[in-house]
């Protein structure tokens, strides 16, 4: 049952997509923040790696996103639609998991805006994967399966979006094994030597390193419109030496007590306008 909601689900995307059968070449990679916590009060790296697999929102109920991944919410409704009543009577775990195509190759992942670092996942997850363009919070009438993404991104390389919203969005669907389905997991430099490293260790896949993030509260100052200068206020009280980086807005999150949607706005400038190069 559950192989045949999966089958239905990427068959109903398929009938949506546009565009000849061209197979294009890019990793699917998953943002995440890797510092963070379960519900259960758990590191999420040493979580993972004693589940082995990833987890949809339906099954953590956190995100770095929207939170409507409930039934009747927002997400759930969307998946409905869109997956024509696959996933209504299945097993949470074989729902999607988000990501995006890495169509740009950036190289802190495709969809920063999600978080620091990233999952990158091996090439032969692509046959069960769907894409829509915009993100799914906009309601996007572009869908494409892996081998129709042409048209999808040429539609992204022309927009002249914001570059955190820059992502082709990707829906993997069915379980995602640690072992047999992740390529590598791609860190911010600043994890090197840190807990963080040696969890990432334990999942037992290839570790990689990105070109990092760093942010002056003075060059972010620049753009009190970007989410707003009550965050602009905020980052000036949790970096007293007047440097943002990833670490500190974890440890802003997980240690002192601050709301994470706060938080998550002004990790919204660090990743918009401090990647390092």
């Amino acid at each position: 049952m559950t192989r045949d909601a999966v089958s239905k689900a990427i068959e109903r995307v398929k009938a949506k997509s546009d565009g000849e059968s061209i197979f294009v070449e890019h990793d699917v990679t998953i943002n995440f923040h890797p510092d963070r916590y379960t519900t259960s009060n758990e590191p999420l790296l040493l979580a993972i790696a004693q589940d082995g697999y990833l987890k949809s929102q339906f099954e953590t109920q956190t995100s770095n996103g929207g939170l409507t991944a409930y039934k009747g919410g927002e997400r759930w409704l969307w998946e409905q639609s869109i997956f024509g009543s696959a996933y209504d009577k299945v097993d949470n775990g074989f729902r999607p998991k988000y990501g995006a195509l890495n169509f740009r190759n950036y190289d802190v992942g495709a969809a920063p805006r999600f978080g620091s670092s990233y999952f990158k996942l091996k090439p032969h997850t692509l046959e069960r994967t769907t894409f829509c363009y915009p993100d799914s919070y906009f309601e996007p009438q572009d869908f494409a399966v892996s081998d129709s993404l042409e048209s999808l991104i040429s539609k992204a390389q022309s927009s002249c979006t914001d570059l955190l919203d820059d992502y082709i969005e990707a829906h993997i669907h069915g379980v995602i094994s640690i072992q047999d389905d992740i390529e590598s997991i791609v860190l911010d430099p600043i994890y090197k030597g840190s807990h963080i490293h040696e969890q990432a260790l334990e999942l037992g896949v290839p570790l990689e390193w990105h070109c990092g993030f760093e942010l002056s509260v003075e060059e972010m100052s620049r753009y009190p419109d970007y989410r707003g200068q009550s965050y602009v206020d905020l980052a000036r009280e949790i970096a007293p030496n007047g440097i943002l980086d990833v670490k500190l807005l974890g440890l802003a999150v997980t240690e002192l007590g601050y709301e994470e949607q706060d938080i998550k706005k002004i990790w919204h400038y660090l990743a918009r306008f401090g990647q390092k190069r």
